[in-house]
């Protein structure tokens, strides 16, 4: 359900660069390449704690990457939302990417020796112990949208639109560092059904990592 009555421009994307309105699964690449698969989900766990409690502070060093993490997940959003439209572009170029997709989209499962050593994790491609494997298992995807992550993509955009996301995204952030809590507007139901829709998109967008992204065109507009 929409937050207000969106106009056209507030569809549009505000944060991406031309190569990533082009390529939308570029902005894949960027998520996981400045932070892994298991950093995000721990974060947004955290994320929901500090909204959820009333008694949760943050300390500097948590806000200022809370709003570096907000400002990522946006753009995240903005990508799954321009991936989506290619599905109703007419454009050669997504007309090709489809394609690809569809012809190697049981390829996205998880795989031990490609997992990404971003930022503030182990270097995993030295031989890995079963725990850093656990730490990649999937939690919130079945196993048909394991095979098919795109479909999770579009189910977000059943329950909300863009606009809506940009407002929940905020005001998530926004109860996260005052002094209040989600209770106390929105609700806790509110969020965690919300939350759960970002961890599946973060679960989603990281199957699609993990097969190699250079093997997408280079799209550019």
């Amino acid at each position: 359900m929409p937050f207000a009555n969106p106009t056209p421009y507030d569809y549009f994307p505000r944060r991406l660069h031309p190569q990533e309105i082009g390529n939308p699964f570029n902005v894949i690449n960027l998520f996981f390449g400045w932070e892994n698969f298991p950093a995000w989900r721990e974060h947004l766990d955290e994320w929901k704690e500090a909204a959820i409690r009333p008694s949760y502070r943050m300390n500097n060093e948590q806000t200022l990457r809370t709003f570096i993490r907000y400002e990522f997940i946006e753009i995240l959003i903005e990508g799954v939302f321009m991936i989506c439209r290619l599905d109703k572009s007419y454009w050669m170029p997504d007309s090709e990417l489809r394609h690809r997709y569809k012809m190697h989209s049981k390829t996205f499962m998880p795989d031990k020796d490609e997992m990404n050593n971003a930022i503030r994790y182990f270097n995993n491609s030295h031989n890995p112990k079963q725990f850093q494997w656990e730490a990649y298992n999937l939690i919130y995807l079945d196993k048909d949208e394991r095979y098919n992550p795109l479909k999770v993509f579009y189910q977000l955009w059943e329950t909300y639109n863009l606009p809506h996301v940009r407002d929940a995204l905020y005001w998530w952030l926004v109860v996260s560092m005052d002094y209040t809590c989600a209770d106390d507007s929105r609700g806790d139901d509110y969020l965690n059904e919300f939350h759960r829709h970002l961890q599946r998109i973060i679960e989603a967008a990281h199957l699609i990592y993990i097969w190699n992204m250079d093997k997408w065109p280079k799209l550019y507009p």
